[in-house]
């Protein structure tokens, strides 16, 4: 009932972010993972053992490993077989992109700034018109965290049980096995001995899989899901600031403000400057802190697109089933997130719209230098850059999935004429 009917929440009495159920649903998730930012600094004898090192570790080793085993097979295995090792050691080199952010500070700063300051729960008493975006932005938020929640378990179960399904198809658990049939695995390593003929190292790396493939399809997720809760929230913030822009009052009686009237115009145009210095200031520690992570991503997604499409392509139930969902999960990613970036870029053009229609000509010229100052701020783009190179919104995102398509078309003509 919380999916469909979230009201309640929004009224429900909190005494901070983190009170409400979808935060404490998503810091749940994070905390399995030593995800969730940091209040303060631990002691510093105890954050080595912490688990986020000892992830940075695991997936390096089978980033290696994974590498090693894809060397070792070029020429034994087919282009096909290959593409699923391929894909793997990407996600591999993503996984580890963000798991090496987790462990800068600044992670925990932005995470924290957001929960502490940013976040409509500390605005929602500003106005009527604060609570209102404030309850819609929490149902968008709300919704959004369950469905993500769900993807990763759907995510982990589908990877690891299409492996199953095939060996059980292929009799690979019947003693004796049939000749030239070997134990499939989701995710392939180079190690020192068979788990694809014995069946006890195959359990063993099977179970490891598992924790893997968990692992992984969260912080794919969570990733996701955090940038785009932060980026709904600054849509809020600028639903609002706008609001209160339009809603500057011109004279009542008169060509000029009276003594009071300059008083709350003076007091809104303090307030609107703040609110804007605020949301500048965390788009842009945003950039700083995530650019790097989200341009590896953006690679991942220019380069893994075309070899999911021609994995699907194939129209076998066992890599629609491995790849299908996975297809379709990174595609929606890809295109909300893109999506919500662009959200920023549109309110940034009616923010300065909003800034030229307030009725400066009345005003006298300490408050027309102050609209002048908004107005220059409302020039900066609120566009998340990756690196400052990258443009994250709909453009990078409509021309990944061309290149996509067309690297697809490429690679799909190579292997049939292999074939």
């Amino acid at each position: 009932m919380l999916l469909y009917y979230p009201n309640t929440q929004v009224k429900e009495k909190v005494n901070n972010v983190e009170e409400f159920t979808y935060m404490k649903f998503l810091k749940s998730f994070c905390k399995i993972m030593d995800f969730w930012p940091e209040r303060e600094e631990k002691n510093s004898k105890t954050r080595i053992f912490r688990l986020r090192y000892i992830l940075v570790l695991q997936f390096c080793f089978t980033l290696v490993a994974g590498v090693l085993y894809l060397k070792n097979s070029v020429g034994k295995q087919t282009f096909y077989d290959l593409g699923h090792t391929i894909i793997t050691v990407l996600m591999n080199v993503v996984s580890v992109s963000r798991l090496i952010l987790r462990c800068f500070k600044k992670y925990d700063v932005v995470g924290q700034q957001f929960i502490n300051k940013i976040h409509l729960y500390h605005y929602r008493n500003d106005s009527e018109y604060a609570m209102k975006i404030h309850t819609v932005v929490h149902k968008i938020s709300h919704n959004m965290t369950y469905i993500f929640s769900f993807c990763i378990i759907f995510g982990t179960v589908t990877f690891n049980l299409t492996p199953i399904f095939n060996n059980i198809g292929s009799d690979a658990y019947k003693n004796p096995r049939p000749d030239n049939v070997t134990l499939q695995q989701c995710v392939y390593y180079a190690l020192p001995f068979d788990y694809t003929g014995n069946f006890k190292w195959y359990l063993l790396v099977a179970i490891f899989n598992v924790q893997k493939t968990f692992f992984c399809t969260s912080l794919f997720i969570l990733f996701e899901l955090s940038l785009s809760l932060m980026i709904i929230c600054l849509w809020g913030h600028l639903r609002i600031f706008i609001h209160n822009l339009n809603h500057i009052p011109a004279p009542r009686n008169s060509f000029e403000y009276t003594k009071e009237e300059r008083q709350e115009v003076d007091d809104t145009l303090k307030k609107c400057i703040q609110h804007h210095t605020l949301i500048i200031g965390f788009v842009r520690i945003m950039s700083e802190t995530y650019g790097l992570a989200v341009l590896i991503y953006y690679a991942f997604q220019q380069v893994v697109g075309c070899l999911l499409l021609l994995q699907c392509s194939q129209m076998e139930l066992k890599t629609v089933t491995r790849f299908g969902f996975l297809t379709l999960v990174l595609n929606q990613q890809l295109i909300q997130i893109s999506v919500i970036f662009e959200l920023l870029g549109y309110m940034s053009d009616k923010l300065q719209d909003a800034v030229y229609c307030v009725p400066w000509e009345y005003m006298d010229t300490c408050h027309r230098k102050m609209v002048y100052m908004m107005f220059r701020q409302s020039q900066i783009p609120l566009q998340l850059k990756a690196m400052n190179m990258l443009s994250i919104g709909v453009k990078t995102m409509v021309s990944i999935l061309k290149t996509s398509v067309t690297y697809y078309l490429i690679l799909k003509t190579v292997t049939t004429d292999e074939a």
